[in-house]
């Protein structure tokens, strides 16, 4: 009898971007013990996503579709951000507020705005990948089977949250390629930690189709990505790239934190104090934002600690 085929919720599982020199990754438990494991054994469920027929046969389609057009087109993007020799620069003149805001946020206030020019292409490939990592998890599809199991009529509930998981990340891709994107770069010693719990994500003020409006997950070790649909007509042609201290990369680690199950993965030697104190407790929301005539505002709330 063949092995039940083991799938992959964890993407980063597919990248060198994710492992030290000898090929692996930190993982880090509740307690702030950790040890040192390949990535091809975490972050892995059998069967995840295989759909089962009547006579027994099984069907891997989505597993091979996650691996080659989202895993498999991630790689680039990564790298292309990772080089600073793509970056770009223009001069601002920055309020002064919001650059004492953005200081005590643990963000590098400099003379001149960065970006990334960014294709319609790779945008639609990095939306593609930001909507798996929020479809693909765990948690996430037995919410879906849930659903469905409720439906009396329905003879497969997995088999209907399958197809949901595909449909819905179409649909959050297309939200995530249309909504302004930040890189946050670490700066300093610390890195980005990434949980089992997956993605945080904030739904969205009134959207009757429930749709991720904020939406905060680490790319590798040494960047971040921030999601925030904007209202239309926003400049899509570039990525804002911002530069974060280590207070900076532990306040967004402390997001990723909240979400953490029972692991915490990282390529540099764990933080294993910060990870024990943090590890599933709410984040503070430090700043909160809403749309006023169709502009952003954004509100710093320094009490939030």
């Amino acid at each position: 009898m063949s092995k039940p085929k083991r799938h992959h919720w964890w993407p980063m599982a597919q990248s060198s971007h994710w492992t030290d020199r000898s090929g692996k990754v930190f993982v880090t438990r509740r307690d702030g013990s950790y040890f040192k494991a390949n990535p091809i054994n975490i972050g892995v469920e059998s069967e995840l996503y295989t759909r089962f027929a009547d006579d027994g046969s099984k069907d891997t389609a989505i597993e091979q579709w996650f691996a080659d057009t989202i895993d498999g087109t991630i790689s680039s993007v990564l790298d292309y951000f990772l080089d600073s020799g793509n970056l770009r620069s223009r001069e601002h003149r920055g309020d002064p507020t919001q650059a004492k805001t953005l200081k005590t946020l643990g963000y590098l206030v400099k003379k001149r705005v960065q970006y990334f020019p960014f294709a319609d292409a790779p945008r639609a490939a990095l939306a593609s990948y930001i909507a798996a990592l929020l479809v693909r998890h765990p948690e996430y599809l037995a919410k879906l089977t849930d659903f469905h199991s409720n439906d009396p009529q329905l003879r497969d509930s997995r088999s209907a949250a399958l197809d949901n998981m595909v449909y819905l990340h179409g649909v959050y891709s297309d939200k995530v390629a249309e909504s302004t994107l930040i890189i946050t770069r670490r700066a300093g010693a610390a890195e980005y930690l990434f949980a089992d719990g997956g993605l945080v994500v904030k739904e969205p003020w009134g959207d009757p189709k429930g749709l991720p409006f904020d939406i905060h997950t680490p790319l590798t070790p040494d960047l971040a990505i921030q999601v925030f649909p904007m209202p239309t007509g926003m400049n899509l042609t570039e990525v804002s790239v911002m530069d974060a201290n280590t207070q900076g990369v532990a306040r967004q680690n402390r997001i990723i934190l909240a979400a953490a199950n029972r692991f915490v993965f990282c390529r540099g030697v764990p933080p294993s104090k910060f990870i024990a104190k943090h590890f599933g407790q709410p984040a503070p929301e430090l700043y909160g934002y809403r749309f006023v005539n169709g502009k952003l505002e954004t509100r710093y709330y320094p009490d939030r600690q």
